[in-house]
């Protein structure tokens, strides 16, 4: 409960900072870097998850920025590139662990590996930055944790960027619907959440 409770907070605190935005603040900055910023926004999702800066706030400020489509392209691309980087940095640093037990962990909990990364991006309660650090140190299949990943985190990343796009008209039956459905996945993630905690023990 605690964990949906959070969950639901940092929501309405991206949504009370970034709506309070002036629209004209949001347009001057694309004009500005009108050249850049989809390149600058795509570079933002590279680099920041690396050092743990929440993925939520990123899609939803992308949508807020550039509307639905643009946000979801270059998210998707910077999901893609910043999950092979994670990986391949925890691949690099698990080697300095025992590898006996990294196995042991795998070989439990672990056994389709495609299926555990879709079901881990699609429960926005784990965090995405730790779902990439453990593949790698796990050492999954790159290419099914790549696509598994990518997969997963489409439907996340719609309704954040969705969200986004419609916060400043946060008066608008769009902007409460795009709310309530990222509420809603906030829920379904912390009952998923739930049921597989009781079936691991």
């Amino acid at each position: 409960m605690v964990r949906l409770f959070l969950f639901i907070v940092f929501i309405t605190l991206c949504v009370v900072i970034l709506s309070s935005l002036n629209q004209q603040i949001l347009t001057n900055f694309i004009s500005q870097y009108s050249q850049f910023s989809l390149i600058i926004y795509t570079g933002f999702w590279i680099v920041l998850p690396i050092f743990l800066f929440p993925a939520g706030i990123l899609a939803i400020g992308g949508g807020a920025i550039f509307g639905f489509w643009e946000a979801l392209f270059c998210t998707m691309i910077g999901v893609g590139i910043n999950s092979a980087i994670m990986y391949i940095i925890a691949r690099y640093f698990s080697k300095a662990f025992n590898a006996n037990k990294f196995e042991i962990i795998k070989n439990k909990f672990c056994k389709d590996e495609f299926t555990l990364i879709l079901l881990l991006r699609l429960i926005p309660i784990v965090p995405y930055n730790a779902v990439n650090y453990m593949a790698g140190a796990f050492g999954f299949n790159f290419v099914k944790f790549i696509i598994a990943g990518v997969l997963g985190k489409l439907i996340s990343a719609v309704l954040f960027i969705n969200l986004g796009s419609n916060i400043t008209n946060y008066k608008s039956y769009e902007f409460w619907l795009a709310l309530l459905l990222v509420v809603l996945m906030g829920a379904v993630a912390f009952w998923v959440r739930k049921i597989l905690n009781r079936r691991v023990g």
